[in-house]
């Protein structure tokens, strides 16, 4: 197995698990993601566990079954799904980084955990998306 798809397997099992603690644990989830439900609204408790559970469990579990059927499917799967899952994590990265210079002033983003969390999704996002920059670099 090629060393960038193993790499992209890895990022997406830590997603997938990511994904089920929340599904599982949506208290967990969202300490996790420094949010709270909305007393005064019910229902919120269901977001955590779809959002940041089912959501986040099945992105990352659609790039492990591409990578155990690429023989069968093809690494076009798997450079597709993997871009697909990186893409969302620079996304994060992306918007946290924003805010972290446009909202400061007002809202304390810059933080360690912000900094360290934008390294993270970085991390995350690049090794899912390893097989497609091992393909367009040749």
């Amino acid at each position: 197995m090629p060393v960038a798809v193993i790499f992209s397997g890895l990022a997406a099992a830590l997603g997938a698990a990511l994904g089920l603690g929340s599904l599982i644990f949506p208290a967990w989830g969202s300490r996790v993601v420094r949010l709270r439900a909305d007393a005064d609204r019910p229902g919120g408790w269901a977001e955590f566990r779809a959002s940041y559970g089912g959501g986040l469990l099945l992105l990352h579990a659609a790039v492990l079954l591409a990578i155990a059927m690429r023989e069968q499917a093809g690494m076009a799967s798997v450079i597709a799904t993997g871009f697909a899952a990186g893409a969302a994590w620079l996304g994060m990265a992306i918007g946290r980084s924003v805010s972290m210079l446009l909202d400061h002033r007002r809202h304390q983003t810059r933080t360690g955990y912000n900094l360290l969390s934008v390294g993270f999704e970085l991390v995350v996002g690049l090794a899912l998306m390893a097989p497609w920059l091992g393909h367009i670099g040749g």
